[in-house]
């Protein structure tokens, strides 16, 4: 498995400003979240430090990095392979995602400020940018990026790492998905409502535009999951 290229010349990743050990993650990260790489895929330190023209512990490093965030599983002297989280995971991982950004967002409505908004409103603008080039691993990483600096006005700072869990693992669902319905899609038409409700400063508004906003995601990206999420709830 080559890391540098992709099946989608958009995906091509390139790090002029990041570190060697940062390069490695997010193009490894890269792979796993759309699908290049299989679930048990062995990971070779030595292959990969060829590759990149670095050493093993550089690779060990984005490795364990991987694993932390659940897409990788490091086996000791048996090496390391790539990870999948199962449908049913992922559907919990949305349903938890879900309660924890509609709470956050109710909680944020009240304590943005202009240069939030600021930062809000430029991670749509670039990934509309993104979006109109088909790069889908920049998409993600700007999605989780604009969804993250409004939770993060929320003050439950403890929960964000627990967010950033499922955000990722359920983007493993709804990226790279051959089954997913993308037709007509605006990426500035699904987020705008979040921001108007915001501005606005109305929580439950903000509230039901939040969880809209991602049943509809779930709903294009990967019907199977949305099915499995619905089944959950029906419980």
């Amino acid at each position: 498995m080559k890391f540098m290229k992709t099946q989608n010349p958009a995906n091509d990743y390139r790090f002029p400003s990041l570190t060697k050990g940062d390069t490695v993650f997010h193009a490894i990260r890269r792979a796993i979240l759309l699908r290049e790489v299989d679930a048990g895929q062995p990971l070779t330190e030595q292959q990969i430090g060829n590759e990149f023209n670095c050493s093993q512990g550089t690779v060990r490093e984005a490795l364990m990095r991987l694993q932390e965030e659940g897409l990788v599983q490091r086996r000791g002297y048996r090496g390391t392979i790539v990870c999948r989280s199962s449908l049913a995971e992922a559907a919990q991982m949305a349903e938890i995602r879900i309660k924890l950004e509609v709470e956050g967002i109710r909680r944020a409505v009240k304590l943005l400020k202009e240069k939030d908004f600021v930062e809000i409103e430029g991670y749509l603008a670039q990934m509309e940018q993104v979006a109109q080039t088909g790069n889908s691993y920049g998409l993600s990483e700007l999605d989780r990026k604009f969804h993250l600096a409004i939770f993060r006005r929320s003050a439950l700072l403890a929960l964000e790492p627990i967010l950033k869990r499922c955000m990722l693992h359920m983007h493993l669902q709804t990226f790279g998905n051959p089954e997913a319905e993308h037709k007509d899609f605006s990426t500035t038409r699904a987020h705008q409502p979040i921001i108007d409700a915001l501005r606005a400063r109305d929580p439950e508004r903000a509230a039901t535009a939040m969880k809209e906003h991602i049943s509809a995601i779930i709903s294009l990206g990967s019907p199977s999951l949305k099915s499995a999420l619905d089944a959950l709830e029906n419980k």
